[in-house]
């Protein structure tokens, strides 16, 4: 998608309308100034058919004018003026005029067209006001929604084009995160296809051994590649029971010290012990859990798994001693491309994955009504939080 593209349009777009807009209330306030100083040369001149126009008394024709003006029901504030044949100002009435008064018209006073007389309207602003105020008014409520419509548009393009790139950078960071598994495959399979092992049993079995797990490994992703989407459409169907929280916790316990390859610590304060869930997706979300803890430590592992009561929720929180994470980390790392975003500079800090795991983790959570959180400080610790409703 051509995300860039689209922004030129939309703000070319949003510019186009803001001059055509701006065009036509320019207009239509040219439009009422024209009217408001038309009827008021044609009250000059009713004012000046009842004068001597040789000699013309600026105060009697300023007594006719606010006559017709009263009349009118129009602004009274006017000077009345006599100018030149350049529009030089010879004399007036009063000093209240301005810059910023309407002029009109002027009506020769003279044959040979030397002498005139205009009207300033000083004050004409209140009735320009009550005249294009509702059009103001629509204009800027027009205005609103589309200058609404296409900040919404503009965030969306954005977003679209970030969560373009995170799909790229998690391609990328999946593709390289199972080059090796792949690799390792593939060159097991090689060296038992080439018979050279085949008088050397324990190499064989280590060989076939590598073969399995890495496979199993491919195929653990998959199915939480496939688990994910099912839970993102509605398609998973939980089977939640009262399940004994305790031997599942201790099983992954054992299981995480015997792959460590550090030094591990592995500590339990388990209040409750029980908990209405799916036993299988319960399963793989704390077993994430502990592997996200182990994945990011330190130099030794240090683990404290803890599950006490509230009204609501059974909480089970799972904490560590590892490299912890910033605050800008901790608002993505439950999306599914959150991770693709800070892969690179995660794996060459030693870390492999490309952050299904937790994302996993807040599907199956909100599959059972309940929610996962993070409390984390860099270089300190990470703090997750299983929210566990009590009921359906």
């Amino acid at each position: 998608m051509h995300t860039s593209k689209y922004k030129y349009v939309s703000i070319v777009s949003a510019v186009a309308v803001l001059l055509l807009l701006g065009l036509y209330m320019w207009m239509t306030y040219r439009s009422a100034t024209k009217d408001i100083t038309e009827r008021a040369y044609s009250q000059l001149n009713e004012a000046l058919s009842h004068t001597n126009r040789s000699e013309v008394s600026l105060d009697t024709v300023a007594l006719y004018v606010d006559s017709l003006l009263s009349t009118a029901r129009s602004n009274r504030d006017v000077t009345v003026q006599e100018i030149d044949a350049e529009g030089q100002v010879l004399r007036q009435n009063n000093d209240r005029s301005s810059s910023w008064s309407l002029l009109t018209k002027p009506v020769s006073i003279r044959r040979d067209g030397s002498r005139a007389i205009r009207l300033a309207l000083n004050n004409p602003y209140p009735e320009l006001g009550r005249r294009l105020s509702p059009l103001f008014l629509i204009s800027a409520i027009i205005l609103g929604f589309f200058a609404i419509i296409i900040i919404q548009l503009l965030r969306f393009i954005t977003e679209q084009e970030q969560m373009a790139e995170l799909r790229n950078d998690f391609s990328y960071a999946m593709v390289h995160d199972m080059k090796s598994p792949l690799s390792s495959i593939i060159m097991g399979a090689h060296f038992l296809h080439s018979g050279k092992v085949d008088d050397k049993p324990q190499i064989k079995e280590k060989y076939y051994s590598i073969i399995e797990e890495e496979a199993e490994h491919l195929l653990a992703l998959v199915n939480k590649l496939l688990t994910i989407s099912k839970l993102e459409n509605k398609k998973l169907i939980l089977n939640k029971w009262d399940i004994h929280i305790e031997p599942i916790i201790n099983d992954l316990v054992e299981k995480a010290k015997a792959k460590a390859t550090k030094p591990i610590e592995i500590t339990t304060h388990l209040e409750v012990k029980n908990v209405l869930a799916d036993e299988q997706y319960m399963t793989e979300a704390i077993a994430n859990l502990i592997d996200n803890a182990i994945k990011y430590s330190k130099d030794e592992i240090k683990i404290e798994i803890k599950t006490f009561d509230t009204d609501k929720n059974v909480l089970l929180k799972v904490r560590d001693n590892g490299i912890g994470m910033t605050k800008e980390e901790q608002q993505v790392i439950f999306d599914k491309f959150g991770r693709a975003a800070i892969h690179e500079k995660n794996r060459k800090g030693g870390v492999s994955g490309f952050g299904l795991g937790l994302n996993y983790v807040d599907q199956v959570m909100q599959a059972h009504g309940g929610k996962v959180t993070v409390s984390s400080e860099k270089d300190k610790y990470s703090e997750f939080t299983l929210y566990i409703p009590k009921s359906v």
